[in-house]
């Protein structure tokens, strides 16, 4: 018989401060019962009673210490000064792009300026993520509408005779991939 949810809410608390202040043989003895009684598996068990629970450690993520987020606000002002490229762009201009930066904003620590140089292209799409979503690229896109164009040149349909000089076919589509959209999609 499984637990219902009111009998989880009134029993597990007390379940698991009784299993927390077991030694090893008591916390076998506790989960070998729970199985039996209520047909969990072991495992299952196991993280009901809160040993597979962590103990908190005070970081929010696991992981490495998160150190790129003090040059975020730097990241975003270079990355929408150059038109919002895509983190494969960006890298290689933020050595380009500081001297200006700091011109208008003031001088960058040693330690900003080692991470501006030591960033990589996926660490810059991450941090400017946010900021893709408050400023959607706009009127990037390489065709326009050619309405007005196709009044202004004959445009012959049919057969064409290639064989004479004078044709010619023109592509008027953009080859940039999906990186006009911010994806670094490798364009």
């Amino acid at each position: 018989m499984n637990m219902t949810k009111a009998i989880k809410d009134d029993l597990l608390p007390k379940l698991r401060a009784r299993y927390a202040r077991r030694q090893r043989e008591g916390k076998t003895r506790m989960l070998d019962e729970l199985c039996e009684d209520y047909g969990y598996e072991r495992k299952y068990a196991s993280k009901l009673l809160g040993d597979a629970v962590p103990a908190p450690s005070g970081r929010t993520h696991p992981g490495p210490a998160r150190q790129y987020e003090r040059i975020e606000p730097v990241v975003r002002a270079i990355w929408l000064a150059a038109e919002q490229p895509c983190g494969k762009r960006l890298a290689p201009a933020l050595p380009l792009w500081l001297p200006h930066y700091q011109g208008l904003h003031g001088k960058l620590s040693a330690k900003q300026r080692e991470l501006l140089r030591d960033v990589s292209p996926a660490t810059l799409d991450r941090l400017l993520a946010a900021a893709r979503t408050t400023h959607p690229l706009r009127g990037r896109c390489g065709t326009k509408p050619g309405g007005l164009l196709k009044t202004q040149i004959p445009i012959r349909t049919g057969t064409w005779d290639v064989t004479r000089p004078g044709y010619l076919e023109a592509d008027r589509v953009a080859h940039c991939g999906a990186a006009w959209l911010g994806t670094s999609s490798g364009a």
